[in-house]
């Protein structure tokens, strides 16, 4: 066993609440994995219609490598009556009716899911959760931070609380104050650290990290030259939004063939974000995963997280995460069960240095990387990018979208020390991203440095630069026709300001938060109605609402609005 197992499986079997914290790599899942089997097989036999134990993970993509995990493991039973069975429980695969009536029909006794889909598989008055015997809340943490726990809330009033209960992840500080919350009773802390004393590590001593100071448009460049010279089987690279990952990988896709190196050909390319829909995200996931050819995945934190992806040498990541924590999970996809790795993090120039300091602080050692000269590369690179950019008016609409995610990513950052808005280089990063033209956002009103009218090059036409879709081109040219109809109907009058995309983004969000409110309080009041909570509860159901829902406006301001 490695370490965390033999200190945890010990104490979960015999009954005792853990909360286990370890490097990413070490072997939780079959720390959590055994005493779920051991507990539920001396519970003995489970009734058809009840849930024996409970698996909890933030992704659909972790969910399915724990059920996979579990499978292998259970395929070693010997043939009797008490075989135990485990069910897969995420959303995109198949409607909660079919989960349901699969869990009848094949009588698991053991299932693992994401939040919302457990929810919902629980609601239904067909499951019966008051013999659940263990849960476990994998990556812990993520599952206990904002936007996730008015869900676990209404989980929890449907268990009983004579249960046992694990907290698994590779960092579990923000988890330790939700203990009450989640009914952990007299729990065990299990820490297991790398290193000893001053030296102690947050990382696997097999994993080495660096980091490189660069300018905002030497970051691709910089990344395609990474890609042609590092030594890897598979490499992992983070960007912080989903539309940064879909631009710059149909930008890739594009202009590779053209900038490979003769190291580096035959290299493929994988692309994976949490808008895809399940069937794409598992397909694009499998075939990274089984592919025999060097290969890279593009993607963003939903697969930072407890992802075990087998032969991944080198992770890169383009932008720091938006909390220190998150920067752990990224790296850890490299170097597990005792493999070699390497991790690389890009840090803009200026106060971005600040972030290997904070790292040391952490217990992360970084070291910096030596200067390269990649001029030839970028002056081609640059060359190509913009000979694509031009080539449909569709490629920069891509990037004024993840240039306007990335920006909204940049003011959500945690540590606001270190990533200054007042010090963002909009300039510097629209050429980055290609744009001809800054598009209108209220950030944009108070910074310094930005040419007039937003335009980053003089010699573009937009009115003559097209669509390739014949039916948006159509479309467009109609809009510009309206335009100047209506402009020569209110001659003289005012001209509307047009709204700007964050700020349509921002009223969405705040109807979506009116949306949440609403469905949480049905969620706790559908909850205490299955547990049986009688009408002397009410109050405490109330406010329990009322909690939640000041919790969540008090930690609004560190919600990350995008998706992952």
């Amino acid at each position: 066993m490695t370490p965390v197992q033999a200190s945890s499986i010990p104490l979960f079997c015999s009954n005792k609440d853990v909360v286990v914290e370890a490097v990413t790599g070490s072997g939780k899942t079959i720390a959590f994995l055994i005493p779920v089997i051991e507990i539920i097989l001396k519970a003995g036999l489970v009734h058809r219609g009840h849930v024996a134990g409970i698996v909890m993970a933030p992704t659909r993509e972790l969910a399915s490598q724990i059920y996979s995990v579990f499978n292998s493991v259970l395929e070693f039973q010997p043939s009797a009556s008490t075989t135990l069975k485990a069910q897969l429980l995420i959303g995109g695969s198949s409607t909660v009716a079919n989960d349901v009536q699969k869990f009848l029909s094949e009588t698991p006794q053991i299932v693992v899911g994401t939040p919302g889909r457990l929810l919902e598989f629980l609601q239904s008055p067909q499951v019966r959760s008051s013999r659940l015997e263990v849960l476990v809340l994998d990556e812990a943490d993520r599952l206990l931070e904002l936007g996730f726990d008015k869900t676990i809330s209404g989980i929890l009033r449907m268990l009983p609380k004579q249960r046992r209960t694990g907290l698994f992840s590779a960092t579990v500080t923000s988890a330790v104050g939700e203990l009450v919350r989640v009914g952990l009773r007299n729990p065990v802390k299990v820490i297991v650290k790398v290193g000893d004393g001053e030296h102690e590590l947050k990382v696997p001593t097999t994993l080495s990290i660096s980091y490189s100071v660069l300018t905002p448009d030497s970051k691709i460049p910089f990344l395609i030259h990474s890609i042609n010279t590092l030594k890897y089987r598979k490499a992992i690279v983070y960007f912080p939004t989903c539309a940064s990952v879909v631009y710059f990988y149909s930008l890739l896709m594009s202009i590779w063939p053209k900038l490979q190196s003769s190291k580096s050909a035959g290299t493929q390319l994988f692309s994976l974000h949490g808008k895809l829909s399940q069937g794409p995200r598992t397909k694009t996931l499998n075939n990274f995963i089984n592919t025999v050819n060097k290969s890279v995945l593009l993607t963003t934190d939903v697969a930072a997280r407890g992802l075990d992806i087998p032969e991944v040498d080198v992770v890169i990541q383009i932008d720091p995460p938006y909390e220190a924590n998150m920067f752990l999970h990224r790296a850890g996809r490299a170097a597990r069960a005792g493999r070699y790795g390497e991790g690389y993090v890009f840090l803009t120039k200026g106060r971005e240095e600040g972030y290997a300091d904070l790292l040391r602080v952490k217990k992360v050692r970084l070291l910096e990387s030596q200067e390269i000269d990649i001029s030839d590369l970028k002056t081609e690179f640059y060359r190509n990018f913009r000979d694509w950019i031009l080539h449909s008016r569709e490629n920069h609409d891509m990037a004024v979208k993840a240039y306007v995610s990335y920006v909204r990513f940049y003011t959500k950052h945690t540590m606001t020390s270190i990533f200054r808005m007042s010090e963002f280089d909009f300039v510097g990063f629209g050429r980055a991203y290609g744009l001809l033209r800054l598009p209108s956002m209220p950030e944009l009103k108070s910074a310094q440095g930005i040419p007039e009218n937003g335009w980053l090059v003089e010699d573009i036409d937009m009115d003559a630069y097209k669509y390739k879709d014949p039916q948006k081109e159509q479309a467009r040219l109609e809009q510009l026709s309206n335009r100047d109809c209506k402009a020569a109907t209110k001659l003289g009058l005012p001209k509307a300001t047009p709204k700007a995309w964050s700020e349509q983004s921002e009223r969405k969000e705040r109807r979506e938060v009116r949306r949440e409110k609403k469905k949480v309080k049905k969620e706790v009041i559908a909850a205490s109605n299955l547990n049986g909570d009688s009408p002397s509860d009410s109050e405490e159901l109330e406010a329990d609402w009322k909690t939640l829902i000041a919790d969540r406006k008090k930690k609004r301001k560190r919600n990350i609005s995008f998706e992952l």
